[in-house]
C-alpha cells in the first residue's frame, strides 16, 4: 500500500462521513443516509477533528482539502483512495 498523504488515514465510515460534512450534511442527514446514528457520525466527526487540530466542522473541510485528504476535482467532495484504511 503507497503512503498516504501527508500520513493522514481514515476508516472507510470516517471517508464517507468527511464527504458528507464536506457536501454541507447535518449529522441526521448521514445517520440516515449511512445508515448508522447521529451520535456515531457525532463521534467520528470529533476524531477526525481531533486529528486535524480542527475546531470545528467547517475547519475540519478546510484542512482536509488542504492537507489533500479531500479532493479538489469533484462535487459532491470526494476522498482521496490513499488516504483510506
Amino acid at each position: 500500500m503507497s503512503q498516504p498523504v501527508g500520513g493522514w488515514v481514515f476508516s472507510s465510515a470516517q471517508a464517507r462521513i468527511l464527504e458528507g460534512v464536506a457536501a454541507g450534511f447535518s449529522s441526521g442527514r448521514l445517520s440516515r443516509e449511512l445508515y448508522l446514528s447521529s451520535k456515531t457520525i457525532d463521534y467520528h466527526v470529533r476524531v477526525m477533528s481531533d486529528k486535524l487540530q480542527a475546531p470545528n466542522r467547517v475547519a475540519l473541510v478546510s484542512r482536509a482539502f488542504v492537507l489533500q485528504i479531500l479532493r479538489t476535482d469533484s462535487w459532491p467532495p470526494r476522498i482521496a483512495c490513499e488516504t483510506v484504511d
